[in-house]
């Protein structure tokens, strides 16, 4: 009785609480529980609970259900009866009080420095399912100060949630205008630019990552919802010395492209000049000064037309051949300055880039990197 009277009391008080639950209706409700201290202030812990809820929130996966909310809502005593345990059973027996699905407890551990060991601070969180009462995921997170450990916090969560979040996944779509770019999600690599298809990731925060030798690495937090898909439109920065390197390789590429073609043209030109003069000198029997006229003489039994004769036939035959050789040169050129445009590219692609390039960035295996931590 005492049992059902405390879990009456409990959702009594949520339903009068939080009236705005509805608007999140399909997530799963996480209850944060106060942390334990062991040797860490009260303080730290209470503010380690209260990161640990906001960073839950910011998942945009749960409804969030904290212990200040629900001490806001019970009497003095009560809050000793009823959230002074941290057992699975009474976390259970609380978190079904509270129409929640999961539970979120957790202790702030701090350790003197001793025999060379420097002090550290831990942090160590459970989730429990209400429902059946196992534990759904944990984390441990281990820092030299409360400082550094309060930003490990977002982390923690991370790990904490990834099995429940895995089940409620969405898509990455990774673009961007540079092929071979290596692309990582949590420090895995899922493949190189262009990818093919979307990258399947469980919901929550994740690193992403993309990287290729002479650009500024991109990086930048993202955030998968479930079901949803995140389309993700990458502009990689080169670095000053690739674009130098790119320039004057598409300048010296653009350079033949152009000569190249000129050498086509101008084969092109000599072929049709050389076949024309070779079509003239050979002519037609009834135009004087033309090897065929000359023939016509000469087979009509005019001897003093051979020597001439015999001219105009070297000077057709020698045109034809400067035709051939001039075709020969312009299909050698053609080939040339299909290679040279094909290979080639826009000298002034990243033009745009040398002011931002020229900032000063972090040295890395790639050329440089860059990072931006932004959250949605």
């Amino acid at each position: 009785m005492m049992v059902r009277m405390r879990k009456l009391a409990l959702a009594a008080a949520f339903v009068a609480g939080f009236p705005l639950a509805a608007a999140a209706q399909g997530r799963p409700k996480v209850a944060v529980m106060d942390f334990a201290n062991n040797g860490a202030s009260k303080e730290l812990a209470s503010a380690a609970a209260s990161s640990v809820a906001n960073e839950l929130d910011k998942l945009a996966a749960f409804q969030i259900i904290t212990n200040e909310a629900i001490r806001s809502l019970l009497a003095f005593e009560k809050q000793k009866q009823m959230l002074g345990c941290s057992d699975a059973g009474c976390l259970t027996e609380i978190g079904g009080a509270l129409g929640a699905d999961y539970m979120v407890s957790g202790k702030v551990t701090k350790l003197a420095a001793s025999a060379g060991i420097p002090e550290t601070v831990q942090l160590d969180l459970t989730l429990t399912g209400v429902r059946k009462g196992t534990r759904e995921g944990a984390a441990i997170e281990t820092a030299r100060s409360e400082a550094e450990l309060m930003t490990r916090v977002g982390k923690a969560v991370g790990k904490l949630v990834q099995k429940v979040l895995a089940g409620r996944g969405g898509r990455l779509v990774v673009s961007t205008r540079e092929t071979g770019a290596v692309v990582k999600v949590d420090d895995q690599i899922k493949g190189s630019t262009p990818l093919q298809g979307a990258i399947a990731l469980s919901g929550g925060p994740h690193t992403l990552s993309v990287e290729k030798q002479g650009f500024v690495t991109y990086q930048r937090d993202i955030h998968i919802e479930p079901n949803k898909v995140l389309d993700e439109n990458v502009s990689l920065v080169p670095s000053p010395d690739f674009i130098k390197q790119y320039e004057s390789k598409q300048k010296k590429l653009r350079m033949g492209a152009w000569i190249s073609t000129g050498v086509a043209l101008a084969g092109v030109a000599g072929a049709v000049y050389f076949q024309s003069q070779a079509s003239s000198t050979y002519g037609n029997e009834t135009s004087p000064g033309t090897f065929l006229y000359v023939r016509r003489a000469l087979l009509d039994g005019d001897e003093s037309q051979r020597a001439k004769a015999n001219q105009l036939k070297s000077d057709v035959e020698t045109d034809q051949t400067l035709s051939y050789v001039a075709a020969g040169v312009g299909a050698a050129g053609a080939v040339a300055a299909t290679f040279f445009w094909i290979s080639g590219e826009d000298p002034g692609r990243y033009s745009a880039y040398r002011e931002v390039a020229a900032l000063d960035v972090l040295p890395t295996k790639g050329g440089a990197y860059a990072a931006m931590t932004l959250r949605f």
